[in-house]
């Protein structure tokens, strides 16, 4: 018997954490008009902004369904092990939900579901820690819940997006707000609250003062503290090695975790995105 994790595929783990620390990935889906496919499955980042660009239509996600989950957490109950499951954040998709429909389906199963407000590698470093934490075999579920929602609780994400037309168009910001990062080169920085809601986080003239704010907005909170970070970019090794760099001059950097994020991410954010996730490394 031992403690399994389960995530979606917004948590955008590369293969090797995936495969490294057993852990099991629910795919969202990402319609492209008639066509539907399976987030990080049939559809990786590559394959997915190369067919954005050249697509008449804006793609669309939807959540897993309830039997999505109901088919993995069947099968880890089956071999007689208990599930910590962590999803992206409730406020953001119906993912959450779907989850936590099968655990109700589950009479007396040992299913944990955690929302963990976050999304692509907020969601990733939180499920990066956890898996840590069942590796090490001392702690039992609840210990590793109650660990899991202080890093929760302590971390932030703030994200540079190129443009906010798909934010827009997939119905996470007004009308208005879209009008204003379009004006005067201005680049909005976004983050996700405590809430786990995309909400305003300020904005810089120009694409090279995105990664600055980006870093300069951890360093208000966290200081000379110990902490742990993640990466997210949009196929963008030269941004990600930007924000590392800058993120290891200012901040007490003791673990990474970097990566690009997938299809559905990408389909609300757009090309262009650059994210830093952080978490104080006492919080574990």
């Amino acid at each position: 018997m031992a403690i399994k994790l389960v995530v979606d595929s917004t948590a955008d783990l590369s293969q090797e954490i995936i495969d490294r620390y057993d852990i099991q990935v629910v795919p969202l889906n990402v319609h492209f008009g008639e066509e539907l496919y399976k987030d990080g499955v049939d559809l990786n980042t590559e394959t997915f902004f190369e067919k954005l660009k050249g697509s008449k239509v804006m793609p669309r996600t939807s959540q897993p369904s309830p039997g999505d989950f109901h088919k993995i957490y069947t099968s880890l109950l089956a071999e007689g092990h208990s599930v910590i499951s962590i999803h992206i954040s409730a406020n953001l998709s119906g993912t959450y939900q779907s989850a936590t429909i099968a655990k109700n389906m589950l009479s007396d199963a040992d299913i944990t579901i955690i929302d963990s407000k976050s999304a692509s590698l907020g969601l990733g470093l939180i499920a990066y820690q956890c898996a840590k934490l069942i590796e090490e075999g001392e702690k039992d579920t609840r210990t590793i819940t109650a660990l899991i929602n202080n890093i929760i609780e302590d971390q932030i994400i703030y994200f540079g997006v190129d443009t906010l037309e798909f934010l827009q168009k997939n119905g996470r910001i007004g009308k208005a707000s879209a009008l204003i990062g379009t004006l005067l080169n201005v680049k909005p920085i976004l983050t996700l609250n405590e809430e786990g809601i995309v909400a305003p986080a300020g904005k810089v003239r120009g694409k090279n003062k995105v990664i600055p704010y980006l870093v300069d907005k951890a360093v208000e909170k966290f200081g000379n503290e110990e902490v742990n970070i993640a990466i997210a970019h949009a196929l963008s090794e030269d941004q990600r090695d930007a924000l590392l760099s800058t993120a290891k001059e200012k901040l007490n950097v003791v673990d990474v975790l970097e990566g690009n994020i997938g299809s559905v991410i990408g389909t609300n954010a757009g090309p262009g995105v650059i994210a830093i996730v952080v978490h104080k490394r006492s919080a574990i």
